[in-house]
């Protein structure tokens, strides 16, 4: 009976060892993880979803921060609406696995402050309600670079919102528009993957005039890959259109159309016909012309046969 007790505790004692080795080696990798994201810099805000090396949120993150700092954010998902309402920027671990998701409802980030940097994220799932979108920009001067924007309402919108730049991106499989821009003046789109969407890969309506778009690839969009309104001045330049339904549509010769690639597009360039003053002003008399005429046979008509 002695024999077997000293087996049994001696296999109980092995056992506590492994077990203690294995904890030891899950803290070890826990905090080198954790050291990793730390390390970056000494002067960051940090977020990582727990709160171990900083804020659990990226809201109180921000809420934390003063102008001009820099809040970075571990990889992770991160369910929040976020709203920036100072010059901060906002970075993220890596952009395939830092995720902001707005789980469905709302902007899931709204910008409202200028000088704002967003770079490094995956944002995803807006509310499916107008005019909700992954980003929105009521503000200038902004930078949004290197991020994934995905499966949104709108990938980005932009009201009232000037000298932005959108770079490096990929904005895809939205519902509308991956970036709508409305009385927005003076931004540059560049270099961005603009891909799937329902409707437009940009739309420039109402105004916004003098923008830049340079550079991007715009491939199986459901309207068009540019589809400007109302708008002049801008300039679509050296892009690639594949696959889409319109390449590009533009109201008249305001806005310059050059060095762009076309491939697989039903139609490359649309160019919407717009009468000028005097085509509109004859087509005015021709109408009243005949109205004139068809009330003269109507009174002369009448007259003949009283």
């Amino acid at each position: 009976m002695k024999n077997h007790s000293l087996v049994r505790n001696k296999k109980i004692k092995y056992h506590l060892k492994i077990i203690s080795f294995l904890v030891i080696l899950t803290l070890i990798f826990t905090v080198n993880n954790l050291v990793l994201c730390k390390q970056v810099n000494a002067d960051l805000i940090y977020v990582d979803g727990s709160a171990i090396v900083g804020y659990s949120t990226i809201q109180e993150g921000i809420d934390a921060a003063i102008s001009g700092d820099t809040i970075y954010v571990c990889n992770g998902t991160y369910f929040e609406n976020i709203v920036i309402d100072k010059p901060i920027s906002l970075i993220g671990e890596d952009s395939s696995n830092t995720i902001i998701d707005g789980r469905g409802a709302g902007n899931t980030i709204k910008v409202n402050a200028d000088y704002v940097k967003i770079k490094g994220f995956t944002i995803q799932h807006s509310g499916l309600i107008y005019p909700s979108s992954g980003i929105n920009l009521s503000s200038d001067y902004n930078v949004v670079e290197n991020n994934i924007i995905m499966n949104n309402f709108y990938g980005m919108t932009m009201y009232h919102s000037s000298y932005n730049t959108i770079q490096n991106n990929t904005i895809q499989n939205d519902d509308h528009c991956g970036i709508y821009m409305s009385a927005s003046t003076n931004n540059s789109i560049l270099n961005n993957i603009i891909q799937n969407h329902n409707y437009n890969g940009v739309g420039v309506y109402d105004s916004s005039d003098a923008n830049l778009i340079m550079n991007n690839e715009f491939s199986s969009n459901n309207f068009c890959g540019v589809n400007i309104r109302i708008s002049a001045d801008n300039n679509i330049i050296g892009n690639n259109f594949t696959g889409n339904n319109i390449g590009i549509h533009i109201p008249d010769s305001s806005n310059t159309v050059n060095s762009n690639n076309f491939s697989g597009n039903n139609v490359d360039i649309d160019l919407e016909s717009i009468l000028s003053n005097t085509e509109f002003l004859l087509i005015i008399g021709i109408v009243i012309f005949f109205i004139i005429l068809g009330l003269t046979f109507y009174i002369a008509r009448v007259k003949k046969i009283k």
